[in-house]
C-alpha cells in the first residue's frame, strides 16, 4: 500500500511539517504535577461548531475527570485547518495527537494505513480501571446508537471512532416560493403546503417554480448540481449504490446510476445551458452569503441540517418568519409552532415510489490516532462526549441529528434545528445510504464532484462519464487490493 501511503502523506508534506514545527501547542503545562493534558485537534477552528464543542470541553475540563492513577485529566482544543493529512504526517512521525476530530470519510484510508486505535480495544482497556457501574462493553454501545452512525464509525468491522455531530440529508424547500405559486401548484394537482414525495412530483415542482424572465432564469424550481460536493449522493433515491462489497467492484455504470445522471442532465436539458450558466455564475458551492437558497432565489435543494447555521447567519429573518426567536423557543411552543416561524422547511428527499425514506448519512467522528501518548485518557474524553446528556447538548447547539436510538423530549424542543424529528427519521430508516467502506474515498469524492458537473453542464453524456468513472475508479481499487495481497502475504512468510 505503498503508493497510498505516498498520496496521502506526500501531498501536503511541506505544509504538514511547518505546521508541526510552529503550529499550536497547549497553553496547560504538560508537565504541571498530577495533571494529563489532551491534544485535541478539530477540523472546526471557528463558527457555531467550535463554539460549542469549546463549550463541552470546558465542562469535561470543569468536571475534574480522572485517569486510572488518579491524575486529572484536561483537555485543551485546537482547531486544525488540513485535520486528516496532519494527523496523518504526525501520526508516522510518532508526535500525534491523543484526539482528533475527522470526517468518517476518512475512517477507511487511515484504517488501512494503521494510523488509527481499535476502540474495541480501548473500551477493553477502560473498563479494566472505571467503576462497575460506569463499565460499557461494545455490544451496549453498539445498541444504543443508530445502525447507520455505528457503521460510519467503523471499517471492516472494527470500531475506529465515535461521533461528535452526525448527520444525514434531506429535501429544502422555500415555503413564500411555494406559496407565490400555491394556484398554479394546485391546479396541477400539487400541494403547496409540503414538499414532493416522488421524483416525478419533484419535476413537477419543480417546473412550475421556475421563474424566467426575459429569457433569464430568476428564481430556480430544483438544480440537482447544487451542491455539487453532495450532489452524488441523490444516488441512493435511486436505489443505486457505489460499491459492492461481494464482488469488490465498483457500480458506476449500472442502470440505477444512468437513470440518476440522465434525470440530471434532463434539467438542462429543458432550462438551457446558457440560462443555467448564467444563473450559477458568481454562486457559491459552499455556505455563503450569495447561497441561492439561503437568498431565496432557489426553491428546492438537497442538502443537511447546516440550513439552520446558513439562514442564522446571512438571512436570519428567513429563521423568524413570524415571530422572534425568544417567542419560538418559549417553553409551551410546540414543534410545529416553531416549525411554522421558518421560511424554510425540511422532508425527506423524494424516491421513486414514494414510499421508502431515502438519504445520506454521514458524520464528523472523534479518532484516537496510533501512538498517541495518552490513549486511555483521550478515549475518556471520546466516552464523555458520548454520553447522551453531553452529546444531546452538542448536537442540539448545532442542529444536528443524535448518533444515539434514543432522544429525550427536550432533545427536539431545544434544538437549533426545528426540523430536526425528520433528519432523525431518515437517519433511522433502512433505505439511508452510507459512504462505501473501500480506502480510496478521496479519489472518489473528487471523481463524483466532477462527474455531477461533467453531466450536469452537458460535456459528456452520462453513458460516457460513467463508463469512465467505474474504469478509473476501478483501476485504483484494484491497486489497493493487489498491494494489499502482497503485503499479507509478505506476512505470512514471515517477511
Amino acid at each position: 500500500m505503498g503508493w497510498i501511503r505516498k498520496i496521502l502523506l506526500g501531498a501536503l508534506l511541506a505544509g504538514a511539517l511547518l505546521f508541526l514545527a510552529i503550529g499550536p501547542r497547549p497553553q496547560i503545562d504538560p508537565s504541571e504535577d498530577g495533571v494529563v493534558v489532551i491534544r485535541y485537534w478539530e477540523k472546526w477552528g471557528g463558527g457555531n461548531e467550535a463554539r460549542v464543542m469549546q463549550q463541552i470541553v470546558d465542562r469535561f475540563n470543569a468536571e475534574r475527570r480522572r485517569n486510572a492513577e488518579g491524575k486529572l485529566i484536561r483537555v485543551e482544543y485546537l482547531g486544525v485547518s488540513g485535520v486528516d493529512m496532519k494527523v496523518l504526517l504526525a501520526t508516522s512521525a510518532d508526535v500525534p495527537p491523543e484526539v482528533a476530530g475527522v470526517w468518517d470519510y476518512t475512517i477507511p484510508s487511515m484504517g488501512e494505513l494503521g494510523a488509527l486505535r481499535s476502540f474495541e480495544d480501548l473500551l477493553a482497556e477502560r473498563n479494566e480501571w472505571v467503576a462497575p457501574e460506569k463499565r460499557v462493553t461494545v455490544e451496549q454501545l453498539r445498541e444504543s446508537y443508530k445502525p447507520i452512525f455505528w457503521e460510519a464509525c467503523s471499517h471492516d468491522g472494527e470500531l475506529y471512532a465515535l461521533c461528535t455531530t452526525p448527520w444525514v440529508t434531506a429535501l429544502h424547500w422555500n415555503k413564500e416560493l411555494f406559496a407565490a405559486k400555491a394556484d398554479e401548484l394546485r391546479a396541477a394537482g400539487l400541494d403547496p403546503n409540503r414538499a414532493p414525495r416522488t421524483i416525478d412530483e419533484l419535476d413537477r415542482y419543480a417546473d412550475i417554480l421556475y421563474e424566467i424572465e426575459d429569457g433569464r432564469i430568476v428564481t430556480a424550481g430544483y438544480m440537482p448540481s447544487y451542491p455539487a460536493w453532495l450532489a452524488g449522493y441523490i444516488v441512493f433515491a435511486f436505489d443505486g449504490r457505489f460499491y459492492d462489497p461481494q464482488t469488490n467492484r465498483m457500480q458506476y455504470d449500472t442502470p440505477e446510476m444512468r437513470h440518476m445522471y440522465t434525470w440530471i442532465r434532463g434539467y438542462t436539458e429543458r432550462y438551457g445551458l446558457d440560462m443555467i450558466n448564467a444563473f450559477q455564475g458568481g454562486v457559491n458551492q459552499t455556505i455563503a452569503a450569495r447561497d441561492p437558497f439561503v437568498a431565496g432565489k432557489l426553491a428546492m435543494f438537497f442538502s443537511g441540517p447546516w440550513v439552520t447555521t446558513s439562514f442564522e447567519d446571512y438571512n436570519p429573518k428567513g429563521n423568524r418568519w413570524r415571530v422572534s426567536k425568544a417567542v419560538e423557543m418559549s417553553e409551551d411552543s410546540p414543534l410545529a409552532d416553531r416549525k411554522d416561524n421558518y421560511v424554510w422547511g425540511a422532508a425527506p428527499f423524494p424516491s421513486l415510489d414514494g414510499e421508502k425514506v431515502v438519504g445520506y448519512a454521514s458524520a464528523n467522528v472523534l479518532i484516537i490516532p496510533r501512538g498517541a501518548e495518552h490513549s486511555q485518557e483521550a478515549f475518556e474524553f471520546v466516552m464523555y462526549v458520548n454520553e447522551r446528556r453531553v452529546m444531546e447538548r452538542l448536537c442540539t447547539g448545532v442542529g444536528m441529528p443524535s448518533p444515539f436510538r434514543e432522544v429525550s423530549d427536550d432533545f427536539y424542543k431545544k434544538n437549533l434545528n426545528p426540523y430536526i424529528d425528520v433528519y432523525e427519521r431518515v437517519a433511522m430508516s433502512p433505505h439511508v445510504g452510507l459512504r462505501p467502506d473501500i480506502p480510496i474515498l478521496p479519489e472518489l469524492r473528487n471523481d463524483m464532484e466532477k462527474l455531477v458537473q461533467k453531466v450536469y453542464m452537458m460535456s459528456n453524456t452520462p453513458e460516457d462519464a460513467l463508463r469512465h468513472s467505474q474504469e478509473k475508479l476501478q483501476r485504483s481499487l484494484d491497486r489497493f487490493f493487489a498491494s494489499q495481497a502482497k503485503r499479507e502475504a509478505k506476512r505470512e512468510a514471515g517477511g
